[in-house]
Parts: C-alpha cells; structure tokens; sequence
C-alpha cells in the first residue's frame, strides 16, 4: 500500500473514533444531567418528565408538582 494510503485510512480511522468518543461523552453527562434533575424534582414532590430524541441525542425535561 502507498504512504498516502496509509495516512488517508490512520486519518478516517481516528476520525470516526473521535467521533464515537465525542457522542459518548455527550450521552454521559446528557444521563448525569437527567439525573440529577429527576432527583431535584422528586425532592420537591413532583413527578419528572423527560423526552428524549435518540438519534440527535436531544432531550426535554420537565417537572410537574401537584398542588
């Protein structure tokens, strides 16, 4: 295989890795978030509500207090 070869497959390969990396880490702490808000609203008496978008890692939250 030529160098340029080589170097055009390290770069597509790293590239998706950091991809891959990237959206793991948005989804971490996109979970941490969550939870720490779910936990504040049941605190408060109120239930969570919590929409999420699983292909563009998007969510909604909301929290509904009766009363």
């Amino acid at each position: 295989m030529k160098t340029r070869t080589k170097v055009l497959i390290a770069i597509g390969t790293l590239s998706f890795l950091m991809v891959i990396f990237l959206y793991g880490t948005q989804s971490y702490f996109n979970y941490k978030e969550i939870n720490l808000a779910s936990d504040r609203c049941y605190e408060i008496g109120g239930t969570p509500i919590v929409e999420k978008d699983f292909l563009t890692s998007n969510y909604s939250f909301s929290c509904n207090v009766d009363g």
